[in-house]
């Protein structure tokens, strides 16, 4: 018998917060290094990114964020602590869904992340403006449960994305 899976997710701030940790400290970094390295002197005793030079810093934000999670929904980050971004049917997110969700991060992480940190704990789905707008929500292993035995499920993101899988409890064939 085929079932089809429902996804519930969990707020995971921690997890969530270290992912975008990692991945604006990576970017910041490769930001300081562009502008550093081709920058020139201003007057208030800093560096200019002018012209071309400049768009490399915009180019590497668009490769890094909305391709790389439109592809394998995953940044470095999340990868690292076992989160994917998926549309709220499970489905791999478009390379649109990543932009929605990457030009709401102004929103969402200013001033100290309130903004993500409120609407993330006061969402059904644990979603953040962005993931709201985008229609994506934010997993990990832990976030099914089998529709026949209703057995909460641990997977890997590598078997969410195969989008089916055999129930160890009650050996149904669930279609996600």
């Amino acid at each position: 018998m085929l079932q089809r899976m429902t996804i519930k997710t969990q707020p995971k701030i921690q997890k969530r917060t270290l992912a975008t940790i990692i991945d604006y400290g990576l970017y910041l970094t490769f930001f300081i290094w562009a502008v550093t390295t081709f920058g020139e002197p201003n007057d208030e005793g800093g560096y200019s990114l002018n012209g071309l030079k400049g768009i490399w810093v915009e180019i590497v934000w668009v490769i890094y964020f909305p391709i790389f999670e439109s592809i394998t929904g995953q940044t470095l980050g999340k990868r690292i602590l076992g989160l994917r971004v998926v549309t709220k049917s499970g489905n791999p997110i478009s390379f649109w869904q990543a932009i929605k969700r990457r030009i709401c991060d102004f929103l969402d992480f200013g001033p100290m992340g309130l903004v993500a940190y409120l609407t993330i704990k006061n969402t059904p789905d644990h979603q953040r403006v962005g993931d709201l707008w985008a229609k994506t929500i934010v997993i990990s292993g832990h976030d099914f449960a089998c529709t026949n035995c209703r057995d909460q499920l641990i997977l890997t993101a590598d078997e969410i994305m195969k989008r089916e899988f055999v129930c160890p409890t009650c050996k149904t064939t669930v279609k996600i």
